[in-house]
């Protein structure tokens, strides 16, 4: 009899990955692609021609399902994609049904931090964990609540978008259309302004050394790789950052009261400068809580995190 694999995709505004997994948790293969920004059925017409040619290479294993993660809002039970901020080509898209009929095999649909919550509850760093908080940085803010060893999104989607959540009444406007969201004030575009800000102040700092003064090759790599460094522009840039991201901590802390805090996407490779950052935040912030800031850790799964989580949804 064949083995069972799932099929998990994780669709990005820029890239999505395709990858098979086992019910044991084993990624069997995944392989990333360029998503098109022309219309929804280019952008679905790729990933179904990105699975079939990994389904080709694993002939001898028995498809089951097919899992999808995306970054909006979706309605699980239909399938459909509500809103997309950064995909808005799929917006009011059922990416579910097409999935379905292109592969013959039932397909889940989920929003992309609800995955990565999935991925690591089940397989990375939260499992055995009964409550669990898990923040996503990248290019937006994602967010993920476990109550009872069960993600959870509530009955409007919403527990867990910790990226709108104001943290700074006021502030930098955010996709979304309100101001001072921790998306706004803390995601990848909000590290490079400050960054590019302090810089046209005339503070000399490690950072034109790096990009050779062009501000448009600034990113949070480089500005982590200059904190390291002990560049001064660098470390108030995180530490900015990392008090921001600490704030909203705080405040879901009270909410969710979680056993562990997980952190990851590609701002959490700052590395423990950042994680520093965070904690001194919440440990003089978060006086009421009195929460262990040891408790606070990257998550263990990286890129692949959108992947498994797709993938199981199948095997929930």
């Amino acid at each position: 009899m064949s083995e069972q694999v799932a099929m998990g995709i994780d669709l990005g505004g820029t890239t999505f990955k395709v990858g098979l997994l086992t019910g044991e948790g084993e990624l069997l293969e995944s392989s990333s692609h360029p998503t098109p920004p022309d219309n929804a059925l280019a952008v679905l017409g790729v990933i179904e021609t990105a699975g079939k040619d990994l389904l080709s290479r694993h002939m001898d294993r028995a498809l089951v399902g097919v899992g999808i993660g995306v970054p909006g809002q979706v309605v699980p039970e239909t399938g459909a994609i509500v809103r997309c901020p950064n995909l808005e080509v799929m917006d009011g898209v059922n990416a579910g049904e097409r999935l379905a009929a292109t592969f013959g095999m039932p397909a889940w649909v989920a929003n992309d931090a609800f995955c990565a919550t999935l991925a690591e509850l089940r397989y990375g760093a939260g499992r055995g964990v009964q409550n669990l908080l898990l923040l996503t940085l990248g290019t937006g803010v994602g967010g993920g609540v476990v109550l009872d060893n069960k993600v959870r999104r509530g009955p409007r989607q919403l527990m867990g978008e910790i990226g709108h959540m104001t943290i700074a009444p006021g502030g930098r406007r955010c996709g979304c259309g309100s101001f001072g969201c921790l998306e706004a004030m803390a995601a990848k575009q909000a590290m490079i302004d400050m960054t590019v800000e302090r810089l046209q102040s005339g503070r000399p700092s490690l950072i034109d050394e790096l990009t050779g003064g062009d501000d448009n090759a600034i990113t949070p790599r480089v500005i982590a790789q200059a904190a390291q460094q002990g560049d001064k522009v660098a470390r108030r840039v995180v530490d900015q950052t990392g008090h921001y991201i600490g704030l909203a901590i705080c405040n879901a802390i009270l909410l969710v009261d979680p056993d562990l805090v997980l952190i990851g996407g590609g701002i959490a490779a700052t590395g423990e400068l950042l994680f520093d950052a965070i904690r001194r935040t919440v440990k003089h912030v978060g006086i009421f809580a009195q929460f262990d800031v040891n408790k606070i850790v990257p998550a263990a799964l990286g890129n692949h995190a959108g992947t498994y989580g797709a993938g199981a949804l199948v095997w929930e």
